[in-house]
């Protein structure tokens, strides 16, 4: 009785399905030995031969005795196995046969298992680097391509054959993966001195009994008419579920495979030659019964890792297998050699090793040079490396490079033959006048040198057209070249133009390479030496150093250079200079005038500072008092001067040294007034904006003062932290930040038509009203918000204006009251778009024009006009707003309530589950909307129907019609609709991030957080000189950006972002440290793809915890993951709020919070209606017996009546068949990153 239990349990329970082998022939073991049948599995018997001896009598009773045991044990045996696992063991005629078989298939050592995981993992879709794979090879002996001989053993139905065990021990042994992989390419055969009886056995190939196919004599039977000789058959791994959670890498990278008799690619990118062949005369056949055929034939150029290049001839095209194959065999019939090492697999040829051999040894070797590797190879301390063929090694030139030397200039033989010119700035520190910047231009004949000061780079073009006018004026010749630097004023449309239409000649220099302009970054240097050494000796402030400079300039002009036999005045004006009217800069004079106060008995002279010569006239330039009280500037000849005396004029500030600032291409000018300091580039004291990401919308300090709360604000400049130093601005390159700049812009005519364009939106959807403000109400101001759209490829698609109301202003009550507004849930995106991929329906982009524009307003709310278009003879009127426009506090709301009424009334349906996804069914389609602000996603299975609402759409609101979806909010989409395969990936954001905080160029990692790294808050700064050491950094801004990549397609940073983010409020060098760890996993990562691949739309979650891991509260870590078409839809990294007192509750918490979210997802499809598993359960995961015990059944109560109420909503889902609950083993649990640091190999091996 207790047996027959026994196999009742194993018939309804945990069959053998391969991965629980451990347990399972255990399990047999007791049964077997309870049904005293456990002799069976070491032994068998055949059947005696006919005979009527008395030992013959004992035989047959002997044998029947055993035929009943092994009958009962097979039958055993079998009812506890899967049931695709049936099929293919049933065939064994003794159970000592299965069992051998099973312990072959199933019980493998470590090794074998390794094995295992690295066929999952390849088979998922993933690359190993070169070096993984030579050394996986040696554990992966069995190929994935064999050719199926004509001759060879027939397939049985069902797919599976077996091999004889000592040909596959020899090979390595089988793969032990599920179960519907092929075993081998023979039949399994009896052991020696065994007999098989055959008559009852039937022929695949004539379908007779009593022999094998293999001794068929009749012809035999092919399934294709296609020529076996060209017939391959594939094994395909199967595939590892973890690979469907979080990302997938393409496969490029070639295969080397010891069973393939030809070389396979999949892609035609490679081919130097190709020739297309005829149907049918090459094909593959795939293991899971499904074939493929080759396109075409042709020398296929492989690129090495290494720098060389291998020309591969004969390779068959088929686009449908899923590796490129490199065939062994053919390689060895062309002469080359393998040698197998424990460090890898090495590829010769003439003892010239292709595959890691000379670079593998230059890289081990601290990348050494040639000659001294090849004394080392000739000595035998290198292997099997005879010669040393050293490839191109990018590492040796990046580490080792040096700059070229620059030969001797061409000088210029007459004047405006060449002038060169260059911006020097910002300074630290403004000019008199408000000027940041010079602009030198400097003849190459006579080095004669002109300067100007300017506030902005983008006054170069205005100067530069003055300076053309003028020396081609004076000289009656037309200048011929100039050359500058790459700095953005001088490549801007107008620049260019203004040069082709005088037909000059640009030279640009090269970038980084400031030495082919020479002769200005010089003058640079010698302008600024003489302007300290002038100020070091006068007593002026230090905001006079433009006028020093403009000394200095007019002095170096008339004293002899070392480029030029005379002096540049001499050779531009052709005349001697006169150096006797020169005089100490800063020096007293006494100016001579007549009006002043006293009269005639008044003094006749005021003293004064001389501060420069005058450019108009033939005198100087003095800086005194005003008679009439002031300061002042006076031009004068009749000055008498004390050459020793140097007055001062308030604070000299003569400790502040005067510098250039690095700045970066892509800032903005500084903001700062008159003659103010601008902060180092490390330390910056004064108080700034705070950080924000990219695309945030920032104040216009112009016309509005910012208002200043209570915590000090990081300034949007320059960072360092341990040697570190990050440049963090939020705005893009070539973005203006107000009107005014963008009016001065290099790119003015692409910024007035984008904002001409809004003012055209503004018109057509009459948004305000120009009328008087009544008394008693105040106007709320606008600026405009000028930023540069781009494509997935990060090119520029175009330049869009936006006029902002600063909403902030705002008061509540009065000017609004409700302003939330919903967006669709990235997981909704994700879920529809994994239906898209599976039901290959129609996915089309559209972007509503000034959406909020669309709102119309309940309250009454005055705006000022936009500046730069103020309506002429009213510009003392305000805009009385009819509508919303962004910027308001309500206008997001008000813009979908007007959205929402619109697109009901068209017959869609609102989703309950996402009040932004929108339903429209009939009879033969169905279309999915999906709203994100002013983003719509447009899914459907019926094209007319998607264009007749996108001619309704676009003749509601004013629309964009983007075309098929490929570029979403960030998000890039790739489509592979004949193999139902759709990815997402942000490679462009990833880029952008990298480049913001200066970590485009840092060196890759693994793993997104190290395995056993612990954050705490004992790592937190303790002291004001560490916590203003961290205020330098953009921490918040760094997580604030991951957090974007996380949401969207990255769910493998999702644990270390969530880890990071909980020190935002005090975060410490390890903190930090963690987060540009974070960054680095993504350099290395960023063309990674979150794909769905068209697989069942069975919803599958899996829950994990870990139990007490944050150090400071000792509270767990929840993590769900969930599955719909093969691709992850949701995921969640959370710290528990509640302390758990065992693991087995903070698994039950953690799949509390995994049931809500299934439920949700369960509901959402069912709303859509769009596959029939909708109605199913949700199968939920989970590692842990216990928690999943009290779930179903509570009777633990005593030692968890504690758990709150809240967490047992699990039960009710579970008892109203919501959700079902399962065991999985923790080796397979798809969670387990989400909840902890992992190791690299797991990375590995999941990604």
């Amino acid at each position: 009785m207790a047996a027959k239990n026994v196999v009742a349990d194993l018939t309804r329970g945990d069959k053998l399905t391969g991965n629980n082998y451990d347990i399972w022939h255990r399990k047999i073991q007791y049964l077997l030995n309870e049904q005293e049948l456990l002799e069976t599995l070491s032994s068998k018997m055949t059947r005696p031969e006919d005979g009527n001896t008395a030992q013959h009598r004992r035989d047959l009773e002997a044998y029947q005795s055993w035929f009943k045991k092994d009958r009962s044990t097979r039958f055993t045996m079998l009812s506890s196995m899967h049931d695709d696992l049936i099929g293919e063991y049933e065939i064994f005629q003794n159970a000592k046969d299965m069992w051998d078989q099973l312990k072959f298939d199933f019980g493998g050592t470590s090794t074998t298992r390794l094995r295992s995981l690295v066929l999952k993992f390849e088979a998922a879709g993933n690359v190993l680097t070169d070096e993984q794979q030579v050394q996986a090879r040696s554990a992966k002996r069995r190929p994935n391509l064999q050719p199926l001989s004509p001759i060879g053993g027939q397939r049985k139905p069902n797919g599976f054959k077996h091999k004889d065990k000592g040909k596959a021990a020899r090979q390595g042994g089988p793969s032990t993966n599920a179960p519907k992989v092929n075993k081998g390419a023979n039949q399994h055969k009896r052991k020696r001195g065994a007999k098989k009886n055959i008559s009852k056995m039937k022929c695949y190939n004539c379908n007779k009994l009593g022999h094998f196919a293999r001794d068929c004599t009749e012809p035999k039977k092919v399934s294709l008419p296609l020529d076996l000789s060209s017939i391959y058959v594939c094994y395909p791994s199967s595939i590892f579920v973890c690979s469907h959670v979080f990302v997938a890498k393409s496969i490029s990278d070639w295969i080397i495979d010891t069973g393939a008799t030809r070389h396979v690619a999949q892609d035609r990118a490679g081919f130097v030659d190709y020739r297309k062949i005829p149907a049918g005369t090459h094909v593959v056949y795939m293991g899971n019964g499904s074939y493929e055929e080759a396109l075409g034939v042709g020398s296929y150029q492989l690129h090495l890792r290494t720098g060389r290049t291998l020309l591969l001839h004969d390779v068959l095209y088929v686009p449908g297998v899923l590796y490129n194959l490199l065939s062994v065999f053919t390689l060895l019939q062309l002469g080359y050699d393998f040698h197998l090492s424990l460090n890898g697999l090495d590829i010769l040829l003439d003892d010239v090793i292709f595959g890691h051999g000379s670079s593998t040894w230059h890289a081990r070797l601290g990348h050494i040079g040639k000659d001294r590797m090849t004394r080392l190879a000739r000595e035998g301390l290198l292997g099997p490396l005879a010669k040393v063929d050293l490839p191109i090694c990018e590492p040796c030139l990046a580490g080792k490079a040096c700059r070229k030397p620059f030969g001797k200039a061409v000088r210029a033989t007459q004047p405006l033959e060449l002038i060169h010119s260059d911006i020097c700035g910002p300074m630290n520190v403004k000019a008199r006048h408000g000027a940041s910047y010079f602009l030198t231009f400097i003849d190459d004949y006579t080095r004669y040198g002109y300067v100007q000061l300017i506030a902005h780079r983008y006054e170069a073009l205005d100067c530069f057209k003055r300076f053309v006018a003028e020396v081609e004026n004076q000289h009656e010749k037309s200048l011929k070249a100039l050359r500058t630097d790459r700095g953005r004023e001088y490549l801007s449309d107008q620049f260019k133009d203004l040069c082709e239409e005088k037909g000059i000649r640009r030279q640009l220099t090269i970038s980084n390479t400031p030495q082919q302009n020479g002769v200005a970054e010089r003058r640079n240097r010698t302008l600024l030496d003489m302007v300290r050494s002038m100020m070091a000796q006068a007593n002026l402030p230090i905001s006079f150093w433009g006028d020093a400079l403009l000394t200095a300039a007019y002095i170096l002009n008339r004293v002899p250079s070392q480029s030029v036999s005379s002096t540049p005045y001499e050779l531009w004006k052709g005349e001697k200079p006169n150096l006797e009217h020169l005089r100490p800069w800063g020096s007293a004079g006494f100016v001579h005038s007549t009006a002043h106060k006293y009269g005639k008995l008044g003094p006749r002279a005021r003293k004064h500072i001389f501060i420069r010569y005058s450019d108009s006239s033939k005198g100087y330039v003095m800086y005194g008092e005003h008679p009439n009280g002031g300061m002042t500037e006076i031009e004068s000849r009749d000055i008498d001067f004390i050459e020793t005396d140097f007055p001062s004029i308030g604070d000299a500030n003569r400790d502040l040294d005067l510098y250039e600032l690095e700045e970066d291409e892509g800032t903005l000018p500084s903001s700062s007034e008159g003659g103010g300091l601008v902060p180092r580039p490390v330390i910056a004291e004064d108080s700034g904006s705070d950080l924000q990401p990219s695309g945030s919308i920032t104040l216009d300090q112009d016309s509005q003062a910012r208002r200043v709360s209570s915590r000090g604000h990081i300034p949007r400049r320059h960072f360092e932290i341990e040697g570190n130093v990050l440049l963090c601005d939020a705005k893009d390159v070539d973005e203006p930040a107000s009107f005014s700049e963008a009016l001065h812009s290099p790119d003015r005519d692409e910024w007035m038509t984008a904002m001409q364009e809004e003012m055209s939106s503004m018109d057509k959807n009459n948004v305000w009203e120009l009328v008087d403000l009544p008394p008693g109400r105040k106007t709320i101001g606008n600026k405009w918000v000028l930023k540069v759209k781009r494509k997935a490829d990060g090119s520029i698609d175009r330049y869009k204006a936006r006029l902002v109301a600063k909403g902030y202003t705002q008061r509540e009550g009065i000017d609004y009251e409700d302003t939330f507004s919903p967006v669709v849930r990235f997981a909704s995106i994700r879920l529809i778009l994994s239906i898209v991929a599976k039901q290959d329906l129609e996915l089309f982009q559209m972007d509503v024009k000034t959406a909020f524009l669309n709102g119309e307003l309940d309250e009454e709310i005055y705006m000022a006009q936009p500046a730069g278009f103020e309506a002429k003879g009213h510009e003392r009127k305000v805009c009385r707003l009819k509508r919303s426009i962004y910027g308001l506090k309500q206008s997001s709301r008000q813009w979908y309530l007007r959205f929402h009424d619109s697109i009901t009334s068209f017959g869609f349906e609102m989703i309950e589950e996402d009040h932004c996804v929108y339903l429209k069914r009939s009879k033969r389609s169905i279309l999915i909307l999906s709203l994100y602000v002013d983003d719509i996603l447009l899914a459907g299975n019926d094209m007319d129907s998607i264009v007749t609402t996108k001619k309704w759409l676009s003749s509601t609101f004013e629309m964009k019609d983007m075309g098929e979806a490929n570029f979403v909010l960030g998000v890039k989409i790739t489509r592979d609709r004949s193999k139902k395969l759709l990815s997402l990936s942000q490679g462009t954001y990833i880029k952008k991030i990298l480049e913001r905080f200066h970590m485009h160029n840092s060196k890759p990692i693994d793993t997104p957080m190290e395995k056993g790294c612990t954050l705490s808050l004992d790592q937190c700064p303790k002291n004001d000189e560490e916590k203003n050491q961290m205020s330098k950094v953009p921490y918040a801004s760094a997580i604030g950006s991951l957090m974007y990549a996380m949401l969207c397609t990255r769910p493998d940073i999702c644990f270390a972002v969530g880890m990071v983010s909980r020190y935002q409020s005090n975060p410490g060098p390890a903190h930090w440290r963690a987060v540009k760890r974070i960054l680095r996993y993504l350099r290395g990562t960023s063309d990674h793809a979150l794909c769905y691949h068209g697989g069942d739309l069975r919803l599958t979650g899996y829950s994990d915890a870990d139990w007490a891991s944050d150090k400071d509260e000792r509270k767990s870590t929840s993590g769900y993951a969930f599955i719909l078409g093969g691709g992850a839809v949701s995921w969640c990294s959370k710290k528990q709020s509640c302390i758990a007192l065992s693991t087995m509750e903070s698994e039950y918490v953690a799949c509390s919070a995994a049931v809500q979210e299934a439920v949700w997802l369960r509901r959402f499809l069912q709303r859509l209606g769009v596959t029939a598993h909708a109605e199913d359960a949700v199968l939920l995961y989970s590692d842990s017996t216990s928690a999943l015990a009290y779930a179903k059944d509570p009777k633990y109560h005593g030692k968890a009546k504690h758990i709150e109420l809240r967490y047992h909503y699990i039960r009710d889902m579970v008892s109203q068949g919501e959700v079902i609950l399962q065991h999985i083993s923790t080796s397979s649990m798809v969670a387990d990153p989400l909840t902890k640091p992992i190791a690299r190999d797991f990375v590995l091996l999941s990604y």
